[in-house]
């Protein structure tokens, strides 16, 4: 899974009314390699209101503006109508449902609105928009060979597919309960989703991957899910 934001500075406010406010102009996610089975993620959108707390909830409301958006709401998305700051609280969230199977390959985005309605007024107006990016990309890791050229290991793990990397993943983090001390290692070696590896393999653990890795990820594609039609060579000693 991949997030992130864009943040700006906050202007002056009018302490005659109750203000709301984005804190980002912008945010982020990407399915990257979550795992097949997470088929939606419930992004929070942070808000944030100027002034003290108070002792009951409050109601705020958004726009989306269509014209401004790619992503169909109940398609790639879904939304409630009214969201809640707690009481005692100065924070709210706005959760938005990101549906994972109709993105594709494509990147959608969703155009926001603070209403001026309810229990708050926007802020300014810089502070009253924010854009929500999505998509279900899944990008090759940064793997290099001997000569740091780009190098996808096809003699281990087939020709580059994004089911193969996603599963991959999946499998390489299991190792975490397994053996607990090689996968630190590695993450401190090589990030925890490995997008860095030199050399064209991560050879000084050739046999821990193999075991844990390489042998589930065969079995899983080629014996237990061969309709997927990816092709992963027979590992060494299965």
């Amino acid at each position: 899974m991949n997030y992130s934001c864009k943040e700006g500075s906050l202007a002056e406010y009018d302490p005659e009314f109750a203000g709301i406010y984005f804190q980002n102009d912008s945010l982020r996610y990407s399915f990257g390699v979550t795992p097949f089975e997470i088929d939606r993620h419930n992004l929070e959108i942070p808000v944030k209101i100027m002034g003290a707390p108070v002792s009951y909830d409050r109601s705020f409301t958004v726009t989306i503006d269509p014209s401004k958006s790619t992503a169909e709401p109940n398609v790639h998305y879904q939304i409630e109508k009214e969201f809640v700051i707690p009481a005692d609280s100065v924070n709210g969230v706005i959760d938005l449902v990101i549906l994972r199977e109709p993105l594709g390959d494509d990147e959608f985005k969703l155009s926001f609105s603070l209403d001026d309605a309810g229990d708050f007024k926007p802020v300014n107006e810089k502070f009253k928009n924010l854009v929500v990016y999505f998509n279900n990309r899944v990008d090759p890791p940064d793997w290099k060979d001997f000569w740091g050229e780009f190098s996808w290991p096809d003699y281990k793990l087939g020709a580059w597919d994004p089911l193969t990397y996603i599963k991959f993943i999946e499998l390489f983090r299991e190792m975490k309960h397994i053996v607990p001390d090689t996968y630190q290692s590695m993450v401190n070696e090589f990030g925890e989703d490995m997008k860095n590896v030199e050399f064209g393999w991560a050879w000084d653990y050739d046999k821990s991957l193999t075991k844990y890795v390489l042998i589930p990820l065969y079995q899983y594609f080629m014996e237990e899910n061969p309709e997927l039609g990816i092709v992963i060579p027979r590992p060494d000693g299965y």
